[in-house]
């Protein structure tokens, strides 16, 4: 197992976020951060937006690779040669939400494993919800979201 995904929106990426992938990145060769494209969901950012994001936040781990897929994580899997997706959890909601998708899409290919990793006690209320609903009340969210993040938020306002 030389690569990983570990699949996100990034709307906006999160210290949350870099959290789980720089663990990740300790813990296996090669990791791709990978933004997912749902066409049923409203995104704040655009795609080419949350990947200027990503990089520049990433920047800092040389075995992370950002990019993103639309359609089903399975199939993005198969097409980078991995079998595994590594995701992170917050609390026992997101667990039962990250097993449906385990299930989901270990129906689509039971060769694909998911991997979790429990979050830090300090991220646990760190969502991109919760930052974007931050910044929309005018609240300071520099301990969410990396330097990058807030410039590109005070150019939506």
């Amino acid at each position: 197992m030389n690569t990983v995904i570990c699949p996100f929106s990034g709307d906006p990426i999160t210290y949350g976020h870099i959290d789980i992938i720089e663990r990740a990145a300790h813990t296996f060769p090669r990791v791709i951060a990978a933004i997912g494209i749902n066409p049923l969901k409203q995104y704040l950012f655009s795609i080419e937006e949350r990947l200027q994001m990503a990089k520049a936040a990433l920047a800092y781990l040389p075995n992370v690779e950002v990019g993103c897929y639309e359609g089903l994580l399975a199939d993005f899997a198969r097409q980078k040669g991995t079998t595994v997706v590594v995701r992170g959890i917050r609390n026992g909601q997101d667990f039962n939400y990250e097993w449906m998708l385990h299930q989901i899409n270990e129906s689509i290919d039971n060769t694909l494993e998911t991997f979790w990793i429990p979050c830090r006690k300090e991220m646990e209320k760190i969502s991109s919800t919760n930052a974007r609903n931050g910044w929309k009340q005018g609240n300071n969210i520099s301990a969410l979201v990396p330097p990058v993040v807030v410039q590109m938020l005070e150019g939506k306002r």
